[in-house]
Formats: C-alpha cells, structure tokens, sequence
C-alpha cells in the first residue's frame, strides 16, 4: 500500500482540474492533449526563475502552445485577473511535435518587495491548427491554468479563521468564512463539519478552494445524512491544506 503527503494530493488534484475545454455540444471533434510539469510554481529572491516541461501526448499530431501570464487577487468570493508585465514567460508560443516535450522558463522581470506572497496565474492555451479537409465538427481548444506564487523575503506562512457566515442559509445548505490574517495563500480541500463529540460528518466541502493573503472567502457546505444543523457555529472544522492539517473549531458568524 502506497501513500502520498497532502501536498501531493492536491497537487495532483490541480493537475487533474488545470485543463479547461471550451466547445459545445457536437458529433465529432478535434482537439490536442498536452500535459505540463510541474503543476504549480513557486519564485523567490532566491529562486526568481523555475522551468517547466509541457509534453504533447498526441502520437501522430503537433500543437502550437501560447503562453500568458496575469496578476491574480481576490474580492470577497470572486477572483480578479487583470494583465501584468512582472512575469516572463518563454517561449511565448512555440510547436511541440508528436510525443515530444518543450522546456519553458517562467521568472521574475524584478525582485520580490512585498512584505507578503504575490500571486499570478500562468495560462498554456492550445492554437488550433486548421481543420482536416472535410472535418464538419467542433474544434476544441485545450487551456491549463497554473497558480504562480512570488515568496517575500522572510518567512511567510497563512494563518487561517473560521466562523459562521453572517445569516443562516435557506436551502438545506451551511455557509463558512474562512479568513487568510497571514503573509501566504492557503489552499484547502476535503473540509468536513462534526458535532462535538462526534467524529461522524454533518457537512462536507470536497472541493478545494485558495484563499489568499488578507482575503476571505465564504465557502458552502452539503449535508452528509439528509439533515443539516442551522447553523456551523459550535462545530468542529477538519479538512487538509498545502500548509497542514485543519483542526477547528467553528465561531459564531458576526451580525
């Protein structure tokens, strides 16, 4: 029996959710299959530039990859991506033959000055090549986004809050914040609610979820025996993190 640090895991499970189809409904369509490795970048003073392989996987076609890079904050629940220049990204599009790999290099344009982790977004989007002679189908474009994290030059580290959301939610549903008071993102995954005393779910959240530095997200629980409690204030909080376990209890919401 093997097993794997959390890390790992949800590592692995943005790796899984990178890859992003854009297409409707058809009978047939065309599309190309590309990996990248590493799944997620970290740069530094120390470490301002890291390389990554992207592999074509097709066996008998190439595809033409774009690389961009955006600046990426958090408001309230939505995440904001605007336009930025700190970052390099190169080649910024390039052709990966058939079963062969491209070596790129993602790297800092200046050091890091922040007193806190900076975060950005690396976007690998396929270029569709023209279709076939008598394909009547859909194309379908390939897009993997990558989360790209800036260290500051001290120690940095998220320092997470966990409360009840403000009112009580109508369809059979809780709600959480989850606030980041540290100077690093968080990333959670498999967050489950229990009464005290009770080892056994009340609510569960399977997905994971980042919560940057100085942000709050509102996060929405399901019920794991068809009856939720009205509220999450009292609760115990478990779940895992890129940074640790989670092992909370739950405050009340304030009004």
């Amino acid at each position: 029996m093997c097993s794997v640090s959390m890390t790992t895991y949800l590592h692995n499970v943005a790796k899984w959710t990178a890859g992003i189809v854009l297409a409707t409904g058809c009978a047939a369509s065309q599309a190309a299959n590309f990996t990248v490795s590493p799944v997620r970048v970290e740069l530094s003073a120390a470490h301002p530039s890291i390389a990554l392989t992207v592999r074509n996987e097709s066996a008998d076609e190439p595809v033409v990859v774009q690389l961009r890079t955006a600046a990426w904050s958090q408001d309230a629940n939505d995440d904001i991506y605007t336009q930025t220049t700190d970052l390099l990204a190169a080649p910024p599009i390039f052709t990966i033959p058939a079963g062969a790999s491209q070596v790129i290099r993602i790297g800092l344009r200046r050091p890091p000055t922040a007193g806190q982790e900076i975060s950005y977004r690396l976007y690998l989007r396929e270029v569709p090549a023209a279709p076939k002679p008598g394909f009547a189908g859909v194309q379908i474009a390939l897009e993997m986004s990558l989360p790209v994290f800036i260290k500051p030059k001290g120690a940095s580290a998220p320092i997470l809050h966990w409360q009840a959301a403000p009112e009580p939610a109508s369809d059979g549903t809780l709600k959480l914040v989850v606030r980041n008071d540290g100077t690093a993102h968080a990333q959670v995954a498999n967050l489950a609610l229990s009464a005290a005393g009770n080892d056994r779910p009340v609510a569960t959240h399977g997905q994971f979820a980042y919560i940057l530095p100085g942000q709050s997200r509102q996060l929405t629980f399901t019920s794991s025996s068809g009856s939720t409690p009205p509220a999450a204030a009292g609760l115990h909080l478990t779940g895992y993190s890129d940074a640790g376990d989670i092992d909370s209890n739950v405050a009340p919401g304030d009004r």
